[in-house]
């Protein structure tokens, strides 16, 4: 039976944990009175709502050191709490040595504060609820670890809008206050060279702040997509030395990085991710954790590690005669549940997710987050996400201005990963204000329509979507399979040695405006395009893009479901493949083709038509440095377009072709502690 431990008192439990609970719960009246819940269960229905004030405090709380010590039985009744002790704190405490409890709740008014200046862990059996304050920002060269050892992952229940018995991990409810900050890092650098097998050196681009000895990290895959396992070559390795711009290894490399140079100013390394961080938040490999805010008190989150997350169950499905497992509802590595207009503010900064079961950064119906150099890596499921609608005629609950800032989605999976269709690295969906600056999706696996960055169907959301790179993903650099009612727009988006192509754009009807990108190196091609324009039409306009040998087209066109308006390609350079600039390959059971490639020049024999497909609604074709543009259709003519020419007229004169000039950035944005 466990034991409440309170202020200077001890008590047995008279029935199970949610009876303790209940009692506690009335025991002690909230400092601030929460915000009602309009919805008590969780689900990816529209019909989630919740009422919400704004933020309470604006500003971080201070860390307040003046409690009592942990240690010290008095405050305790005589005894400190032990491993099956069910903890209760409603006054001011400062954990001053390890601990290890079966439970523990911070009542409104109380707080627990990890001791600055020392190492320390927490080990928590079971849940750990926050009504009050909870603060882990230990001085530079301590570590502070929160930890749930003997989670089962079996015994989870999911959903809800409060604390579920059995759902181990960090619940912050009520009007909490979760702090955690740890020593700010630089949290990802690229590597200023190519790097070799065999290496114990790595150079790189700028100097990295904060790193240090022992600091664990992820080196990402580079290579083209024609070499086995160019999505999933990482290497793990550890710091032995920092000096400036070099990290000495503590042992070689096991796999090549090469450099890859792709045009339009795009040349770069590979990234090497730093994956420790002294605030840390973990289950254990063999029982996943989670973390869960509800609080209308806004969290301040940054610089920790959260790991081994996002517990699985058993599904109902098998594959290969064993049972595929499936994540638990609203349980995943950090998750804003349902928090309107409270959490606005919010800036996640510097944090990790790692060795996730489920997603990694869910800001679910909760507005006006900032995620700034945020790592999630080897994460199954969407590792950027919230959660979508039940079908595909129910619009998904929208999440206003979140922004992504130089973020990184980093080796995410699923089980098993032929069924991983559209798995992404950053699921852009419904909203406004919407903000992916900056950021790096690689090695995401999965299947058909698998993505670094995807806009899903029925999740319509309008993005500011600027300096994005995926490269070296299984599948695609982008995917978009979306009816749209909104003009969307990307800009300087860059994508290498991804399997699929650079550019998936489907599915039906929509318009979006491509600008200024640099597709390189990827399996399948450039850009492939299933959609016609809705309004305006989409617009591929003053991209680089090159083959560099790896598919025999540039842009191909696939089957279109239904009529719609012109798609241009225009002012842009391609090269590198083997076969056409641009393959016209609509199937005979879709609509015809309606394509306008202007201005663009081409490394070799321009376009091709496939005898299957049916004679097109208009393709035009105006090369650059020529005034005439001519209309192609399948017949006798140029033996190498497969197609007969004859003139046409087109809007606006001839214009130079456009060469891309991008600058990615070679390290995360900078961030920092908060004032003391």
């Amino acid at each position: 039976m466990l034991v409440w431990l309170g202020i200077s008192t001890a008590a047995a439990a008279v029935g199970g944990g949610e009876l303790a609970r209940r009692a506690l719960a009335s025991s002690a009246a909230p400092a601030v009175a929460a915000a009602p819940l309009l919805a008590a269960s969780e689900g990816p229905s529209a019909g989630h709502a919740r009422a919400v004030p704004a933020p309470v405090d604006p500003s971080p709380s201070p860390v307040d050191l003046t409690g009592r010590r942990w240690s010290d039985p008095a405050g305790w009744g005589g005894a400190v709490p032990g491993a099956r002790s069910a903890v209760r704190i409603a006054d001011r405490v400062l954990l001053d040595a390890d601990a290890s409890i079966g439970s523990l709740v911070v009542e409104p008014g109380g707080s627990l504060v990890f001791a600055p200046g020392r190492s320390l862990t927490l080990s928590s059996a079971g849940a750990v609820e926050v009504r009050g304050i909870l603060a882990l920002a230990p001085a530079d060269g301590s570590v502070h670890t929160l930890r749930f050892p003997s989670v089962d992952e079996r015994s989870f229940r999911g959903g809800g809008m409060t604390v579920v018995e059995g759902d181990v991990g960090l619940w912050v409810t009520g009007t909490g206050y979760l702090r955690l900050d740890g020593a700010a890092k630089t949290a990802w650098v690229r590597a200023a060279t190519a790097l070799r097998a065999g290496d114990t050196e790595l150079r790189l681009a700028e100097p990295p702040v904060g790193w240090r000895a022992g600091d664990e990290l992820a080196v990402t895959p580079t290579g083209p997509p024609s070499e086995d396992e160019f999505s999933t070559r990482y290497d793990l390795c550890t710091i032995g030395r920092v000096d400036g711009k070099t990290v000495t290894l503590t042992a070689p490399l096991a796999h090549p990085h090469p450099r890859v140079t792709a045009g339009g100013g795009v040349a770069v390394g590979a990234e090497v991710l730093n994956l420790t961080r002294s605030v840390r938040i973990e289950g254990t490999a063999e029982g996943r954790a989670h973390v869960h805010l509800t609080s209308s008190r806004r969290a301040d989150v940054r610089h920790a590690a959260l790991r081994w997350l996002g517990p699985r169950q058993p599904g109902k499905e098998t594959w290969n005669g064993s049972p595929v497992t499936e994540p638990v509802l609203g349980r995943y590595g950090l998750h804003f549940h349902m928090l309107g207009d409270t959490s606005r503010g919010t800036v996640v900064e510097g944090v990790v997710v790692r060795d996730s079961g489920s997603h990694a950064f869910v800001p679910h119906a909760s507005h006006g987050i900032t995620f700034r150099s945020c790592i999630s890596h080897n994460t199954w499921e969407d590792a950027y996400w919230w959660d979508g609608p039940p079908d595909t005629r129910t619009p998904q609950a929208p999440s206003d201005d979140i922004t992504y800032e130089s973020c990184v989605a980093s080796r995410t999976v699923h089980e098993p990963n032929p069924r991983g269709y559209r798995l992404t690295g950053f699921s852009l969906g419904a909203g406004t204000g919407g903000t992916a600056r900056d950021c790096v999706a690689v090695g995401v696996q999965g299947a058909t329509g698998a993505s670094g960055y995807e806009w899903p169907e029925t999740s319509e959301g309008v993005w500011t979507f600027e300096r994005c790179l995926a490269h070296n993903n299984l599948e695609n650099g982008v995917f978009v399979w979306l009816n749209a009612r909104h003009h969307h727009t990307l800009e300087r988006f860059v994508a290498y040695h991804n399997g699929g192509w650079g550019i998936e754009h489907g599915a039906y009807l929509n318009d979006f405006d491509y600008n200024g990108g640099v597709l390189y190196g990827n399996g399948a091609g450039g850009v492939a395009v299933h959609a016609l324009g809705r309004d305006r039409g989409t617009v591929f306009d003053g991209l680089l893009i090159d083959a560099a040998g790896q598919s025999d087209y540039a842009v191909a066109t696939a089957e279109h479901q239904l009529a719609g308006t012109t798609v241009t390609i225009g002012r842009s350079h391609l090269t590198g493949y083997r076969k056409a600039g641009v393959a016209f390959r609509a199937t005979t059971d879709g609509e015809p083709d309606d394509i306008a490639v202007l201005d663009c020049s081409f490394g070799g024999n321009e376009v091709w038509l496939d005898p299957q497909a049916p004679e097109p609604a208009r393709i035009v074709l105006r090369k650059a440095g020529e005034r005439q543009a001519v209309q192609l259709r399948p017949g006798p003519g140029k033996a190498e377009w497969n197609a007969a020419a004859a003139p046409a007229a087109v809007d606006g004169p001839p214009r130079a072709v456009v060469t891309p000039a991008i600058r990615l950035a070679d390290a995360a944005a900078p961030t920092r502690r908060l004032p003391v």
